[in-house]
Parts: C-alpha cells; sequence; structure tokens
C-alpha cells in the first residue's frame, strides 16, 4: 500500500512539470513593415538673445534681475537663463556672458533684432543669436500619437486583406514594432529656419502670422500570426 501511494504521489508531482514543458503550438507569420508620414504644424519659434553686461561687482547681484527685465522688453515671453560665464577683465569689471531662451508667436518676431539693439546700452550688448522654429515636445508628442494611429489603423487593414486571401487560416496582430519619428523641414523652412536673426526677420516681416510645418515620418514592423495547420 505504501510502494502505491508513493507512485500516486510521484506521478502527480510530475504531471505540471511535463505541462510546463509542453512546446508551444508552431505560429506561422508574416512580417510586414508599413510607413506613414504627416505634417507637425508651430507657431511659435524658440528665440536666443545672447547677452553681454560690464559691471562693477557690488552690482553684481542686480544684473540676473536687469538680464531678465532687458529680455521681456525686447518682447514679452517666459524667458530663462540657460547658459551663463562669468569673467574678471584688464580693468576690475566683471563681464557676464549670458544666453536667454522663450517661444514666441510668429507675430512677435517682426522688428525683434531691432528692439534688441534699442534695448542695449553701455555695458550692456543685446543680439539676437538663433530663431529655430523646431516643434515643441508636446507638438512633437501629438504628432507621434496620430502617426502611431495612422499605424495601427494601416496595420488592422493590412490583417483583413491578409484574412481574406489566406482562406480559412485567421491571423491576428501578434506584434508592432515602432520606429523612431523622422523629422524633415519643408522646403518653405529652409529660409526661416536660420542661426542669425538678419536673416529670419525680413523674411518672417514680409507677411503676416504664418504657420511653419516639418514633416515627420514614421516606420513600423508588424508581425501577424496564426497558428499552423495541424498535419
Amino acid at each position: 500500500m505504501k510502494h502505491l501511494f508513493a507512485a500516486v504521489f510521484l506521478s502527480l508531482l510530475a504531471l505540471p512539470a511535463t505541462a510546463q514543458f509542453a512546446p508551444n503550438p508552431i505560429q506561422d507569420q508574416v512580417v510586414l513593415s508599413l510607413a506613414v508620414e504627416d505634417w507637425v504644424p508651430t507657431q511659435t519659434a524658440r528665440v536666443v538673445l545672447n547677452a553681454e553686461a560690464a559691471i562693477q561687482g557690488a552690482d553684481a547681484g542686480k544684473t540676473r534681475d536687469e538680464l531678465l527685465a532687458a529680455a521681456k522688453k525686447t518682447a514679452a515671453g517666459d524667458w530663462r537663463i540657460t547658459r551663463f560665464d562669468r569673467s574678471t577683465d584688464q580693468a576690475g569689471l566683471e563681464r557676464w556672458s549670458a544666453l536667454l531662451e522663450t517661444r514666441l508667436a510668429e507675430s512677435a518676431l517682426g522688428g525683434l533684432a531691432d528692439r534688441a539693439k534699442q534695448g542695449s546700452r553701455p555695458g550692456l550688448q543685446l543680439t539676437i543669436g538663433q530663431i529655430d522654429f523646431t516643434p515643441t515636445l508636446a507638438e512633437s508628442e501629438a504628432a507621434r500619437a496620430k502617426l502611431r494611429e495612422q499605424l495601427y489603423k494601416r496595420a488592422t487593414e493590412e490583417l483583413q486583406r491578409l484574412n481574406a486571401a489566406a482562406g480559412d487560416r485567421k491571423f491576428r496582430i501578434a506584434r508592432i514594432d515602432f520606429g523612431m519619428v523622422q523629422l524633415q523641414p519643408r522646403p518653405m523652412m529652409a529660409n526661416a529656419r536660420t542661426t542669425t536673426a538678419d536673416k529670419v526677420l525680413p523674411f518672417q516681416a514680409a507677411g503676416g502670422e504664418m504657420e511653419l510645418s516639418q514633416k515627420a515620418t514614421m516606420n513600423a514592423n508588424v508581425t501577424f500570426g496564426a497558428n499552423a495547420p495541424k498535419d
């Protein structure tokens, strides 16, 4: 009786192990590459303001506030100091070199270089260093979501075509691997997206509000799977 109980017990222990290592059903797969494209619009530009200041040491505590105030007089915006270098010249004056950044609407770019020049004074020189029409992170993420939505739709359409051609075989979407989004400037943007304000501002001043866009493309590898027919 003891030997019979031990044999039954060992058989029960072996059942889960056998089930665990049971081979998975063989899958037939079809892999398809898809690509979609769309435009990523933006109506704001990233503006970089260069500031060069020569101050007395006693005035150093006020310089940051003065730089921000001068930037806001150049154009109303949420200016941030993104770079700061400090040195002392031979005359004992502290020299500050700073970069300030904000995003401005298209309508605020006209005359920006002139306003920066007017905001300069002895001991403080302001110049526009860069105007960049790259979309914001929120605009880029919205475009990515839209591209993924298009790829989901394309994958579903291809699945329907595959099942229509496969007869009794029923494929499903087993996996989608999305690629990186590639941004390509529009040809009209090449003239506007430069590193100096001298070339940008006359172009912007020629007309009113203008929405600039970048073409975005996204690729995806879609894997369709179906159980292989039994022999």
